[in-house]
């Protein structure tokens, strides 16, 4: 809620600084989230007097101004009529303004110029918001007006205003008056009530208007006022000033005392133009379905039985709680209104608003809820407001249509249960202080105090209320922190999963990935789209009881379909390279329709593709990941449907399969519109891998060698039913000695080599910590390389 200081200021003495007030209303529970200053809003803009004016050498329409700013005198050329004693806005040398001008110093047409004089626009101002301007002139002060001066703080455009942020449970904050209370508690000061006195002229309110509420569950209470011989005038500058600072816009002095009530007292009004209720009633009743009402906007609703409407004999004049009907609005020759001051049910309001796509301030704050006592308040402020801007004569009396409902409520509470609540030491004098301050009366009937609760507290139903109302005031700082009884103190940190999880996703922004997040649902086509067999048991997927649409109507079986989904996107969006990665649960029903619940398998997916990725890429990755997490893998050919089959393989660790990496097949990188790349993706089942003791082990390390290493090249024939792991594995298998690392850099097939035939090549990396190694050393190794591929897969020298 918007909060101007100098409005505060009508109900309670503010003698500090707007930041201290600031800190004093967060400390009983008012967050403020913003200070606006309004004459900070532009910056370098001054108040100066024009000593001398002469025309310019140069330019038959421009003039060279001398501008005294208060000690100092300027030349400023301009272009707008003046003559030599006009007081003026003029902006500085380093001026930065409203709509985004920075000033600087230089020459127009040969002629020094040092600022600019302003107008309302340059400033961030409208005609509304200052008095004795003209929108299309610029700035002119009266005679007298200090030099040198801040041209807002000449304007009276200076207002501090606080943007506070009011708790769910206060509505009745929502409001200058109810806030200006709470800052009086803050500040250990009282707070003026509201002028509500006015006299009426004669007449009486039910010679003009008979009220009948048809739903008093949706309106408890209806209030009307009358007031005759209405002049239609702009607002004083007072009421229009505090309307823009919160955001409303000034439209004349009928419609802005509602908003300023509304604003004030925190009660919705509404103002009808006599004449323009039929039959001279108004009626609360529920609208008959179908019926229709243009509102005050213009906007044609079409409204349902649910909906409250307020009728005249005749038709919808109003939608409860929410906006006026254009028939009903207050015009330039109004003579007569209806003043409306009611309470209607903030859930009705709520859902009437939601379905009409109709707002107002009026709905915004009924759906916060406002109190009983409102009503009366509001209506009284309005007319006390009429009587003292002379806008017309009040009629006597006031209609009040509500049910019965208790003022006041008694809540019988002791110190001792406060106490209890709060874990602290409770002062009962104190107490009874704090509650009498926060408009909550207390009285002792000889065995305990009775909180006498008013209608205006609707938050506060029993003791557990009152003891917070007490310590948001009384200081938080008084409740010691203390353990339970059988407690003790504990270190905190992350269970080992999660660690786990923080773990694979710190290893893959390492590797240069970034993170992808997507929704657990997906489409039913997925398993099309990825070309899986009938009988694939990720078909098997859950179907999502009330989805958003189709496109997410089941829950994922795979991660592949999201990845290869957000690279597309990627790619569609022109962008040349992805590399991404996801970790998130896969759904796999136990049977369906479901019975029980489902396995949920925290998954890894990665996905890449653009300039310079290949399947190595993504096969670092994964080998990156398990050597972080201790973990020895195998890669056997993958059959998966969407995979490249001669480009993918299996992982398997510990004797299980637990995922697998590859380039996707192009068919299905045809389905996902993804072209002109290769596309590589890969699938880790974590649930497989975690391993709760070892991943998080330091791991054995081995120190650099002090020499060199020697590689040696070799090149082999094998029958083509063995892939280059089996060869790979063929030779760590035979434990060389002096060996650190395989490389297979070439398979090759011909005629010449043989039918069924390959040749692959591979590179060995020797190295030796305490010398360095000799061709025979070398030899002696490769021997036993050789030895090794013979025995296992048949190998022949090339």
């Amino acid at each position: 809620m918007l909060a101007p200081i100098s409005w505060l200021k009508d109900y309670v003495d503010i003698n500090v600084s707007p930041s201290v007030l600031t800190k004093k209303l967060v400390a009983i529970g008012f967050e403020v989230e913003d200070i606006v200053y309004q004459n900070k809003q532009v910056s370098n803009v001054v108040v100066g007097k024009i000593v001398a004016v002469e025309k310019h050498p140069n330019a038959d329409r421009l003039r060279v101004t001398q501008i005294d700013i208060g000690g100092k005198t300027l030349q400023v050329v301009t272009n707008v009529p003046v003559v030599g004693g006009e007081v003026v806005a003029l902006s500085l040398d380093g001026a930065h303004l409203a709509n985004g001008l920075d000033i600087k110093s230089g020459e127009l047409r040969g002629v020094k110029s040092e600022g600019m004089l302003c107008g309302l626009e340059e400033l961030g101002l409208t005609v509304d918001a200052v008095e004795g301007q003209d929108a299309k002139d610029i700035i002119r002060f009266k005679d007298g007006t200090s030099l040198g001066v801040n041209a807002l703080d000449a304007l009276g455009y200076n207002d501090v205003i606080l943007d506070v942020s009011i708790p769910a449970s206060r509505p009745d904050c929502n409001s200058i008056y109810k806030l200006a209370k709470e800052v009086a508690v803050a500040l250990g000061t009282s707070c003026r009530e509201p002028s509500i006195d006015f006299k009426s002229v004669g007449g009486n309110v039910n010679n003009d208007v008979v009220v009948e509420v048809k739903n008093s569950a949706l309106c408890p209470r209806y209030m009307a006022a009358s007031v005759k011989n209405i002049k239609i005038f702009p607002s004083s500058q007072k009421i229009k000033s505090r309307l823009l600072a919160v955001g409303i816009r000034p439209i004349n002095n009928i419609v802005d005392i509602t908003n300023y009530v509304l604003t004030e007292i925190g009660q919705p009004m509404h103002a009808f133009d006599k004449r323009e209720l039929g039959g001279g009633k108004i009626v609360v009743r529920n609208a008959n379905e179908g019926e229709v009402i243009v509102s005050l906007d213009d906007k044609e609703n079409h409204l349902t039985s649910d909906m409250l409407v307020i009728c005249d004999a005749e038709k919808p004049c109003a939608v409860a709680g929410i906006m006026g009907g254009l028939n009903s609005g207050i015009k330039d020759d109004t003579k007569e209104i209806i003043f409306e001051s009611a309470k209607f049910a903030r859930d009705n309001v709520r859902r009437t608003s939601r379905v009409l796509n109709l707002r107002s301030d009026s709905s915004a704050r009924f759906e916060k809820g406002i109190d009983f006592g409102s009503q009366e308040l509001g209506i009284k402020r309005a007319l006390a407001l009429i009587a003292e801007t002379g806008s017309g004569d009040i009629q006597e009396g006031l209609i009040d249509v509500k049910v019965d409902y208790a003022k006041t409520r008694d809540i019988e509470f002791s110190t001792r249960k406060i106490s209890d609540i709060l874990g602290c030491k409770v002062p009962k004098a104190r107490l009874i202080e704090i509650l009498s301050k926060l408009g909550i009366a207390v009285k002792d009937n000889g065995k305990n105090l009775v909180a006498v609760v008013g209608e205006d507290r609707d938050d506060i139903l029993g003791v557990n209320d009152l003891a917070e109302e007490f310590i948001r005031v009384y200081g938080y700082n008084h409740i010691k922190p203390t353990l339970f009884e059988y407690a003790s103190l504990t270190q905190g940190s992350k269970p080992s999963k999660i660690k786990f999880v923080d773990k694979v996703k710190d290893t893959m922004v390492a590797c240069g990935l970034n993170e992808a997040v997507t929704y657990s649902f997906i489409t039913p086509k997925f398993a099309d789209n990825l070309k899986l067999e009938e009988k694939d048991g990720l078909r098997e997927a859950i179907s999502i009881l009330n989805p958003l649409g189709e496109a997410l109507s089941i829950m994922r079986t795979t991660l592949a379909h999201s990845m290869l989904e957000t690279l597309a996107y990627n790619k569609t969006h022109f962008n040349k390279q992805a590399k991404l990665f996801e970790v998130a649960k896969i759904y796999l029903p136990k049977s369906l329709p479901l019975n029980e619940l489902p396995n949920e398998i925290e998954t890894l997916s990665i996905g890449m593709y653009g300039e310079g990725i290949d399947f190595y890429s993504a096969k670092y990755a994964v080998e990156e990941l398990l050597r972080a997490l201790n973990k020895d893998a195998e890669y056997v050919r993958s059959s998966r449907p969407f995979l490249h089959p001669g480009r993918s393989a299996d992982i398997i660790v510990d004797g299980n399969a637990v995922g697998f990496v590859g380039e996707v097949h192009p068919d299905v990188q045809d389905t996902y519109g993804i072209d002109n790349y290769r596309v590589y993706i890969a699938e880790i089942d974590l649930d497989a891998i975690y391993d709760e003791k070892s991943f998080d082990e330091k791991r054995n390390v081995k120190p650099f060698s002090k020499f060199p290493t020697v590689d040696r090249d070799l090149a082999v024939v094998v029958d083509d039913k063995y892939l280059a792991g089996d060869l790979v594995s063929a030779v760590k298998d035979a434990k060389i000695k002096y060996l650190t690392d395989i490389k297979v850099f070439d398979v090759y097939k011909s005629k010449q080599i043989g039918d069924g035939k390959k040749s692959v090549a591979l590179n060995f990396s020797f190295v030796s910590l305490d010398r360095t190694l000799t061709d025979e050393d070398i030899n002696v190794e490769m021997a036993k390389i050789l030895s090794a591929l013979k025995r296992k897969v048949g190998a022949k020298i090339r």
